[in-house]
């Protein structure tokens, strides 16, 4: 099937079909079959094209890795083996994970054609399609320029050693490829707040539409409209809930290992910051770590701001004026429709990706500090 999205999202969506990110065809692809078994192929090339570098690096003897002392070395192994890990992890659920992005987009075009209550844009209009899309396109665009500022400031202030130099051509590739990942995972992120919103607002109107009519402006057959209305917000939600589950079916594998990259590189960084500065090293790409740190706040702040909105729809909820059991009992059914179908973002049940994610990654990387410097006699100087 072909994807029938707005201009931006289909804009983007292309641009991560040409990095292997994206398995689906769009909208105006002629040929869906040959164009999908063209997806697959380029991100299987792009996975092996990957692989081999990590491996190329790994047993090379050149200095792809760190090659002062044994402890430096073994640091920069680790994060290229993750940083495969996160691209296998990442392209084979592209290759594989198909169903379930088709789901995801089926489900969304339905919910925007239920609950949008005006119509899409023209496509000359982009400017109101940017401002519906500005917190993924903030989230976007301003990652991706800090990166490459801090990229240009490393060159530029650098001085560029053989080690530097072998290291940040391969390792570099890697760290674009995830960092976009993360972005993909926002912009999914996004269109669910979306639609969570818009449920949101509509069940506001219906609490002002029961305390208006309970007052003094009631009319035959309201209850069964109220009623009416009450249940076709139950069968959006349910669309919601199924939409969250397609995201987490479609990414559960690599957002799991792209949060474990960004979480090894860190804490390994910061430990080479701490090694650099001591010694008086001419080392300065440990402020490199900074564009990792923006995309998981990033991504826990997209994800957060889903799961709050759910409260907010309980609340609503609860405001409608029920004048009769019938209604009673079926806002209390939809209160435990929503018990029972939370709207949770986490990696394969393991990590909630909520505020408290930053506290534990936080205390995890000075932990780690802790027992590196205090166990490996490095700070001492570097190895004659």
């Amino acid at each position: 099937m072909s994807l029938c999205v707005d201009q931006v999202l289909h804009y983007h969506l292309r641009f991560y079909q040409l990095l292997g990110l994206h398995g689906l065809p769009l909208s105006g692809d002629v040929y869906l079959e040959r164009n999908s078994r063209v997806l697959r192929l380029w991100g299987g090339c792009l996975l092996i094209s990957f692989s081999g570098v990590a491996l190329l690096c790994l047993i090379s003897d050149d200095a792809y890795l760190y090659p002062d002392d044994g402890f430096g070395y073994f640091n920069d192994a680790m994060k290229y083996g993750f940083a495969e890990l996160a691209v296998l992890s990442i392209y084979v659920e592209t290759m594989w994970q198909r169903s379930h992005q088709a789901r995801f987009w089926k489900l969304y075009a339905e919910l925007a054609t239920t609950t949008t209550p005006t119509p899409t844009p023209p496509l000359g209009n982009v400017g109101i399609l940017m401002k519906r899309h500005r917190r993924y396109l903030i989230a976007f665009y301003g990652t991706l320029l800090t990166e490459m500022v801090l990229l240009g400031m490393f060159v530029c202030l650098q001085d560029i050693t053989r080690n530097l130099l072998l290291f940040w051509t391969t390792f570099q590739p890697f760290v674009f490829v995830v960092h976009l990942r993360n972005t993909q995972f926002v912009l999914h992120l996004e269109v669910v707040r979306q639609q969570i919103r818009q449920l949101d607002s509509e069940l506001a109107l219906l609490v002002e539409y029961s305390g208006f009519a309970s007052g003094a402006a009631s009319f035959p057959g309201f209850e069964d409209y109220l009623r009416r209305q009450l249940r076709e917000k139950q069968l959006i939600y349910e669309r919601i809930y199924e939409l969250c589950f397609s995201f987490r079916r479609s990414f559960s594998y690599s957002m799991l290992t792209v949060l474990l990259m960004i979480y090894i590189r860190i804490a390994v960084d910061c430990y080479f910051m701490l090694y650099t500065v001591h010694n008086n090293i001419n080392n300065i790409d440990y402020f490199l770590i900074l564009p990792a740190v923006l995309h998981v706040v990033v991504l826990i702040y997209a994800s957060q701001s889903c799961m709050q909105m759910v409260p907010r729809i309980a609340y609503q909820l609860h405001n409608i004026v029920a004048n009769s059991p019938a209604l009673s009992l079926q806002i209390q059914n939809f209160s435990l429709q929503m018990l029972h179908e939370p709207v949770r973002i986490d990696c394969l049940g393991i990590i909630i990706l909520d505020s408290h994610l930053l506290t534990r990654t936080a205390c995890a990387v000075s932990t780690y500090m802790i027992y590196t410097t205090q166990l490996m006699p490095k700070l001492s100087g570097p190895s004659e």
